[in-house]
């Protein structure tokens, strides 16, 4: 498949894109969103697989403090849950000329497709989330620990620098320092949620060591759209990773009810 990685504009910062296949007008694209401390190379060849699967153009891209794109200038006030929702999504979509397109979100990405579906309803025709992670609940805040645990005292640190590299230090400590803020209540985005127009597939690791109920439970509770849920038993918190085949036949059959 034909790939072109670039350095464009999006929300006032240099963001790292990666352009799979060629976008067509009369197609959607896929564009994926990346977890909390991931950033294009930790999808491994998964965007790659599904775009071959389902025979559409997909754009992958670092958000910003993430890979290859502009360093984060902490602090960082607001939501970025919020922010990356927003502006970043809007910039990617007119600098590639996209008319539809289909997010496929992980974790902290999986909620960025989620809050984006009310921001953009007339460019986004569907939703693919997989475990987003929209409430800082126990089970939640528990893996954040145990992830600061293998950062600081671990080797989480030596694992994300080859990605990040100067970056590392102030992406994680943004990271882990947003369960924190204020600006995120105990239920949030339930708003964005129900503004929704799209059909949306989550999907959800049985075991996921971030824990998955009370973000299906919200989801549930709220999205009046088309709402496919999915969940893999012998997964845990990357199950694109670890079950693969399975999850990229679901999101396959996803699109082509999409019928677009």
């Amino acid at each position: 498949m034909k790939s072109q990685e670039q350095l464009i504009t999006a929300a006032g910062h240099r963001i790292n894109t990666l352009l799979l296949g060629e976008p067509s007008t009369d197609k959607p694209t896929l564009i994926f969103l990346h977890g909390g401390l991931d950033c294009i190379d930790m999808w491994r060849m998964f965007p790659q697989q599904l775009c071959a699967a389902s025979g559409l153009a997909g754009i992958v891209y670092d958000r910003w403090g993430h890979g290859k794109s502009d360093p984060l200038v902490l602090p960082r006030p607001g939501d970025p849950r919020e922010d990356e929702a927003g502006q970043p999504i809007s910039d990617i979509i007119q600098h590639f000329a996209l008319n539809k397109v289909i997010l496929v979100g992980h974790s902290f990405g999986g909620a960025v497709a989620l809050i984006a579906g009310s921001k953009h309803p007339d460019n986004i025709c569907g939703i693919i989330s997989i475990v987003p992670q929209l409430i800082m609940h126990a089970d939640a805040m528990e893996g954040l620990q145990l992830a600061e645990k293998a950062f600081y005292k671990g080797r989480l640190r030596e694992k994300l620098l080859p990605f990040h590299g100067d970056k590392t230090d102030t992406l994680f400590k943004n990271w882990a320092s947003m369960a924190l803020k204020n600006t995120v209540p105990e239920k949030p985005y339930a708003k964005s949620l129900e503004e929704i127009t799209s059909p949306v597939l989550a999907i959800f690791g049985e075991r996921d060591n971030y824990g998955y109920e009370p973000n299906l439970a919200l989801m549930t509770e709220r999205i009046s759209s088309p709402l496919e849920v999915f969940k893999m038993e012998e997964a845990a918190h990357y199950p694109h990773l670890e079950k693969s085949e399975p999850l990229i036949a679901k999101a396959c059959a996803f699109i082509n009810v999409l019928g677009i």
